[in-house]
């Protein structure tokens, strides 16, 4: 991948660190903002979304309750970054209500422009020994 400066990384994580940020509150002004409008959000599932289907399914659900994130590798090349780690996401079932935990391994492909960074793909693919945990 092209070079790249400390302030690329910076932003990149300051991006990642709002999108957290916008899931567990649900505001949903920031994610029209830090998503683009050609996301493509496949979800730990296999179900695939774009930017409106995802925001209406976060509503459904009730947002996340959590994210933790492990260390995560970033890579950039130009306007286009990759960004890979481990997560856990606390979240709410949408069609039981039960709170689940999803442990996998996410993918964000980032884009920047006018906007700043935006994420054009995000992708969780769950831990095949037991991704998902009932809470309580």
């Amino acid at each position: 991948m092209a070079t790249y400066s400390d302030a690329d990384i910076a932003d990149i994580l300051e991006t990642e660190e709002a999108r957290q940020h916008a899931l567990v509150t649900r505001d949903l002004a920031a994610l029209e903002w830090l998503l683009a409008d050609d996301l493509i959000h496949v979800h730990s599932s296999g179900m695939v979304h774009g930017k409106p289907e995802f925001i209406a399914h976060l509503n459904r659900m009730g947002g996340f309750r959590s994210i933790e994130r492990g260390e995560l590798d970033i890579k950039v090349d130009g306007n286009i970054a990759i960004v890979t780690g481990s997560t856990i996401n606390g979240v709410r079932h949408v069609q039981t209500g039960e709170d689940i935990t999803l442990e996998g391994f996410a993918t964000m492909i980032l884009r920047r422009g006018r906007r700043g960074w935006q994420i054009v793909l995000s992708q969780l693919t769950p831990f095949r020994d037991g991704p998902v945990r009932k809470q309580g």
